[in-house]
């Protein structure tokens, strides 16, 4: 204890530890509040960090969703240019194979008309 303290009344000396022990608790409570405080900054910390990852992601997300588009897209494009050759080559197979019905009925219409004339005029003797 220091020289001048040992002089002084009782009751100025409780109300001196009374003030240092309610400036004690003051102290505590702003060190806690300080603490907590630092606490709440670290988790908006990561939080802010989980939020630009996260956007990171969402923003990669939707470039490859954007890639994945126009690639569907071009395959679309192919196969459509692919069913419209496809379309156009059965047609023409259609006329042909229809032009070939009509020329093998015309040639069984033809033969039709051969034996009958044959047999009209009593078909030709082989020699034999």
């Amino acid at each position: 204890m220091e020289p001048e303290q040992k002089n002084r009344p009782a009751n100025e000396l409780l109300a001196d530890w009374r003030e240092a022990e309610r400036g004690q608790v003051s102290a505590r409570e702003a060190a806690e509040v300080a603490n907590l405080a630092l606490e709440t900054a670290e988790a908006a910390k990561a939080a802010a960090a989980q939020s630009e990852t996260a956007v990171s992601a969402a923003a990669e997300a939707v470039e490859r969703a954007r890639e994945a588009s126009e690639l569907a897209r071009t395959a679309a494009t192919h196969a459509s240019e692919a069913a419209q050759m496809i379309h156009a080559e059965a047609k023409r197979d259609e006329e042909r194979s229809a032009e070939s019905v009509r020329e093998a009925d015309d040639e069984q219409t033809r033969a039709a008309e051969a034996f009958r004339d044959a047999q009209r005029l009593g078909f030709p003797k082989d020699k034999g």
